[in-house]
């Protein structure tokens, strides 16, 4: 009997430590496969169980979706799409854009807004201003910005109804294949693929651009990722593994880290908004994850794929969902828990609701309390707006688990009148107005 007892105990201990692994240890399991997708396939994620890839080749676009984890990969319809496409970008399962990519010149940017059953051209490039390469739009405010890059940079500030075109200061971009990143309206940047190890950034909007050259090797950058704090970042070429290049100060100076072995090849980096943790992805099939801001990488096992040549996450809550593809058409998943990963515990306290109270005092002279309540653990960013609609301030920009927080906002630099205050959590949004009096 006692041994038998001993047994049990031994059986409990073994099914908890697997599970206990399990959860810690993540790994990419697969999520089905789409036919013959094209040499360098992109992906885009925009839900749990929802993904787009498109590619193609010459003449024979090609776009694919899911909405359930890829069990089943629909062939979306792509009736006056002419050429291949370089870069996809979902929002959701029915609202799409796509660059198309081959051209030389007048390339277009579809839209659609019913899973590809109808697609529009909302921006068209000059006849020598090449091909749509990168495609990309912020998620911790829900899409609202975005950037697309041919030989010249355009720039959406409404979700990617209207797009501008702007000077990036270079005679034609040349950057490579997905090789971009925008945190919000104002930072945003793109890798180079010719000349030296480069990326090309603007802070403020693209009044001005800086060329950073990054302290690695190869002259095709094909990755760029920036934490939404603006401070961190990390960049590599298609040629530099294991070797990358970090900054901590905005891209003013960049260093060296060895992320290891494992990952080979034109490589690509995602920033998870607001938290820690960033990915890279090497075309051999490697994928790594590092919690602490790029200092240290980490292997998530792939089941054996190779070729892969994008990936994309979503999260929701605490959860990242991360989806890869490779050129033989298949497709791998990840579900990473983000309080495992960074040890952030959840708050007992949990509010019903999402909530932004009134700052008190109010008018205040110079600092005020600003109050709110996340229902979630979600990104949270807290910006502070003139009444010309300027963003003069941003006291919060980070991953919150749910519960109630409170920020003591410094106005000293600012002069007298009405300003507004905007919490952007989730899918919530609320805006209240303040009144400054020195």
């Amino acid at each position: 009997m006692k041994g038998g007892l001993e047994m049990i105990k031994f059986l409990i201990f073994s099914i908890v430590l697997t599970f206990s692994l399990s959860i810690n240890s993540q790994s990419w399991v697969p999520a089905g496969n789409v036919t013959s997708p094209g040499t360098r396939p992109s992906i885009s994620v925009c839900g749990i169980n929802s993904a787009y890839i498109a590619d193609g080749s010459q003449n024979a676009p090609k776009v694919f979706r899911t909405t359930n984890g890829g069990l089943n990969w629909l062939t979306v319809p792509v009736g006056g799409i002419t050429n291949e496409i370089y870069c996809v970008w979902a929002i959701n399962d029915n609202l799409a854009f796509v660059g198309e990519g081959y051209v030389n010149g007048n390339a277009n940017l579809y839209k659609t807004t019913n899973a590809g059953a109808n697609w529009s051209s909302i921006l068209t490039t000059g006849s020598n201003n090449g091909h749509f390469t990168g495609l990309a739009f912020t998620k911790i405010n829900g899409n609202l910005f975005a950037l697309a890059i041919a030989e010249k940079v355009y720039r959406s500030s409404n979700s990617g109804n209207n797009w501008v075109e702007l000077s990036a200061g270079v005679t034609g971009v040349s950057n490579a294949q997905n090789s971009l990143m925008i945190v919000d309206n104002d930072f945003y940047g793109f890798g180079l693929n010719n000349g030296a190890a480069r990326i090309r950034l603007t802070t403020n909007n693209s009044t001005s651009w800086t060329t950073q050259q990054i302290s690695v090797s190869g002259n095709y950058t094909s990755a760029i990722a920036f934490h939404s704090n603006k401070l961190y970042g990390v960049a590599a070429t298609s040629t530099s593994l294991p070797m990358i290049s970090r900054t901590t100060d905005g891209g003013q100076t960049w260093s060296s880290v060895n992320i290891g072995s494992g990952v080979t090849g034109t490589c690509y980096l995602v920033w998870v908004p607001a938290t820690p943790v960033v990915y890279i992805l090497g075309e051999n099939g490697g994928i790594k994850r590092s919690t602490d801001n790029g200092i240290s990488w980490v292997t998530t096992p792939t089941p054996g794929v190779t070729n892969l040549t994008h990936f994309d996450f979503h999260q929701q809550g605490m959860v990242v969902y991360g989806y890869a593809v490779s050129s033989n058409g298949n497709v791998i998943k990840l579900a990473d828990t983000l309080n495992i990963l960074t040890g952030i515990n959840s708050n007992s306290n949990i509010p019903g609701n999402f909530s932004l109270e009134q700052n008190y005092p109010n008018p205040f002279n110079p600092s005020t309390l600003i109050k709110y309540s996340v229902a979630e653990n979600v990104s949270v960013r807290l910006s502070v707006y003139d009444v010309l609609g300027r963003e003069v301030a941003v006291p919060v920009n980070e991953f919150k688990t749910a519960g109630s927080y409170e920020v003591s906002f410094n106005g000293d630099n600012l002069g007298t009148g009405v300003y507004y205050y905007r919490i952007d959590a989730g899918s919530f949004t609320e805006t209240k107005k303040m009144l400054m009096i020195k």
